[in-house]
This record gives structure tokens, C-alpha cells and sequence, in this order.
């Protein structure tokens, strides 16, 4: 328990030791994720750190001096929504991908184009203001200080709780309505309101304190915006299946039309629960049976062989590869059954929880590759394995009978 901007302080809690393997800064100060991220960078520069900056400035000093991973959760949020307005069924699919596995993925109206009210030009509200107009959305901006420098957007001055405020913005002919502040009873007191005047307006709504989840729950927004939660996933997501980003960046290069296809045949054959989504590396460490196998036999093997059951290889595993990335920094999207697996790969796996254990065994159990690449069932321990050499001779030779044969 002390300040974690002191340089003492993080070495005593372990930056330097052997062990450390990363810094994660996620306090809700600019300042002290950059003092964090600084200290990070001059006391250990080999390790990666993951720091919030809800400023653009502070997030450029970060970027500056190397910081690998910075979240701007307002930013970060921003972008979904443009997402959202520009390519709906990639938003669903990266919506889908990222939930809590096992959580329903209730697919909600798309946000409509036309005229939005934004109430708050705070950090969140400068992020939402850049990706409504980088999409030609014409915004209307209600705050109680507006700048008197800015002409080229439409201002009106309050703070979007009251009726007038809200009338003179506009808010019978809007589409949407955002709120923005730093305050959950003015957030909420906004968008009670302007649904009162304007019953089919799009919601957006920010929530700050966990506290009050109950009160947000009760009202039933479009988007409910918990910069905490885009904050830990995306960790989550950098720490534990590192492929899922640049995956995601390819889905929003492909189009709407290749992105809806592939959530259609994802929720077909997994359902609107959330996935579970993982990597596997092709290593000492997370596939040394199937490591071993390339090396013995120095040839490829087809990852449709891999995904077979290794209860009963007739069967395939509940789950697909997404992305495949090649040690020589080639990749593949949306790899086939016939796709060669190599020494050095990283694969993207999304599907069941069972199917991650099963691939698992077959990954790190050299009887179990066996069984699942060639169908033979290989005893374990040396006895069983000298009595399963023996007849497999006694097969070859002509020898031996259906029954040895079968139980070998």
C-alpha cells in the first residue's frame, strides 16, 4: 500500500526482479499511469507495460518514450461507435468475440445516422465528437461553457437536464443523444428526459461508478459506455490472446458484407454466447507433443487433422481458427481444413470451452497426437509400449490375428 509514481516503491513491489513479466497501470490519473509508465520504461525497458490515459496529450507523452500498450477507453469507445454506424455487423462480431464467455450477446439496434446531441465536452465528449463527425454525423453539443473560438460546431449553452435546453438542441428531431459527464444522476436525468421528448431516440450513456449499476440497469440504454470495463478487457484481451487485435483490424478492413457473413456462420454453429476465444503458440511451452511430432516426422501436418476429438477422431472439435500468424510475419485469415501448421505458428482459436481442453491434450500429449493425427490408440509405459511394438511387427509380418491386432 504506497504511491506507486515513486521509482522505490516499484522496484520494491518486484519491477526489476527476474519474475516480472509486465506493468499495468490503471489507476483513473493521467499522471501517475504516466509517472508509472515512465519509471517502467528507464528502471526495466524490456518489459511490456499496459497504461490508461484518458487524455490524447497524455497518451502521446506515453507513445513518446515506448510505452507498447496505451488504452484511451473514451477513444477506444469512440471508435466502436463509428464502427457501429459505418459497418453494424462488424460491430456485432467484434461485440460477440470479446464478451464474457458464457454471457448472451443480445444483438441491439444499430445507431442510426442523423442529427445526435452530445451533453458534456469532457474527455468522453471530445472522443465522441471526433468519431460522430469523422462519420459525417451532424452533432449539436450541449455544455454549460461552450468556447467562444469555435464556430464551426453548433452550441447551446446548459447542461441538457432541463426541457429547454434539450428543445432548443433540437432533441424532437434528433436520432440520438449522447451524455457525456463525469456525473451519473446528470447522465441519467439527461437521457430520462430527452426520452420523455423523444421516445425513439438512441441512447448513449456513460457510467462512471460501479455503485450505481443498479440505477443503469433500470434504464434501458443503447449503449451503456463503462470506461472501467473497455479498460479491463482490453488488457484482458492483450494479455491472454494476444492475435484477437490484429484479427479485429482485418474485419474492419474486409467490409460489412464479409464481416456479416462470417457472424452468421459463427452464431450458427456457436450460438449468441459468448465464445471462448484463445491463442495457441506452436512452441516448447503450449505444443511440445506437436512440436516434437514436426520434428520427427519433418513434415507438415493439416490443421483440420489437429481439430479432430481426441475421445473419438471421427468427431471435430467445437471450434474454428480465426488467424493464423507465421513466424516469418506472413499470416492467414480464416485458415482451411487443409491449412499446414508449422513450428513457430500462432493460431487464433475461437468455439467451446471443452473443445480449448480437448486441443490442449492433443497438443501436449504425444499418445493422444497419435491417436488424433493417425488413429492409433499407443499404450502408455514402457511394458505396454514394448508389447505394442512387438505386434505391430507381428502385423506387419503376416502374423497375429484380428482380435491381437484390434486390442493393439
Amino acid at each position: 500500500m504506497a504511491d506507486a509514481r515513486q521509482p522505490e516503491i516499484l522496484k520494491l513491489a518486484g519491477l526489476t526482479h527476474h519474475c516480472c513479466l509486465g506493468v499495468i497501470a490503471l489507476t483513473n490519473d493521467d499522471d501517475a499511469n504516466l509517472a508509472i509508465a515512465i519509471c517502467a520504461r528507464l528502471l526495466a525497458p524490456a518489459l511490456p507495460a499496459l497504461c490508461r490515459a484518458e487524455t490524447v496529450e497524455t497518451a502521446t507523452n506515453m507513445a513518446s518514450f515506448g510505452t507498447r500498450h496505451i488504452i484511451n477507453p473514451f477513444d477506444k469507445f469512440g471508435r466502436y461507435l463509428a464502427l457501429a454506424l459505418n459497418a453494424p455487423a462488424a460491430y456485432h462480431l467484434l461485440e460477440w468475440l470479446t464478451g464474457v464467455p458464457g454471457t448472451l450477446v443480445v444483438p441491439h439496434r444499430d445507431p442510426p445516422r442523423g442529427h445526435w446531441l452530445l451533453c458534456g465536452y469532457g474527455r468522453f465528449g471530445k472522443a465522441m465528437v471526433s468519431a460522430l463527425e469523422q462519420e459525417g454525423v451532424p452533432v449539436t453539443i450541449i455544455d454549460h461553457d461552450p468556447p467562444s473560438d469555435d464556430a464551426q460546431r453548433h452550441w447551446v449553452r446548459g447542461n441538457g437536464t432541463g426541457v429547454p435546453t434539450l428543445l432548443e438542441a433540437g432533441v424532437r428531431n434528433a436520432v440520438g443523444i449522447a451524455a457525456c459527464t463525469c456525473d451519473d444522476m446528470s447522465n441519467l436525468s439527461i437521457v430520462v428526459t430527452a426520452r420523455e421528448l423523444n421516445p425513439e431516440l438512441f441512447v448513449v450513456l456513460r457510467q462512471n461508478l460501479q455503485a450505481n449499476q443498479a440505477l443503469f440497469d433500470a434504464f434501458e440504454s443503447d449503449f451503456t459506455v463503462v470506461p472501467s470495463q473497455i479498460v479491463a478487457r482490453e488488457c484482458l484481451a492483450i494479455l491472454t490472446t494476444p492475435l484477437l487485435a490484429p484479427f479485429l483490424w482485418q474485419i474492419k478492413q474486409r467490409g460489412e458484407s464479409w464481416a456479416s457473413t462470417l457472424l452468421d456462420q459463427l452464431t450458427d454453429r456457436f450460438g449468441w454466447q459468448a465464445p471462448t476465444v484463445w491463442s495457441v503458440y506452436v512452441d516448447t511451452g503450449q505444443s511440445p507433443a506437436l512440436l516434437n511430432w514436426l520434428a520427427r516426422n519433418a513434415q507438415e501436418t493439416a490443421l483440420g487433422d489437429l481439430l479432430r476429438d481426441p475421445h473419438d477422431r471421427a468427431e471435430e472439435l467445437a471450434c474454428r481458427v480465426l488467424y493464423l500468424a507465421r513466424d516469418d510475419g506472413g499470416s492467414v485469415m480464416l485458415p482451411h481444413r487443409r491449412t499446414a501448421v508449422r513450428s513457430g505458428d500462432q493460431l487464433l482459436f475461437v468455439g467451446q470451452g471443452t473443445a480449448r481442453r480437448a486441443l490442449e491434450l492433443t497438443l501436449n500429449n504425444e499418445n493422444t497426437l497419435d491417436y488424433v493425427l493417425r488413429g492409433r490408440e499407443v499404450p502408455g509405459g514402457w511394458v505396454w509400449e514394448r508389447l505394442a511394438r512387438g505386434r505391430d511387427g507381428a502385423t506387419r509380418s503376416g502374423g497375429g490375428s484380428k482380435a491381437d491386432r484390434t486390442a493393439t
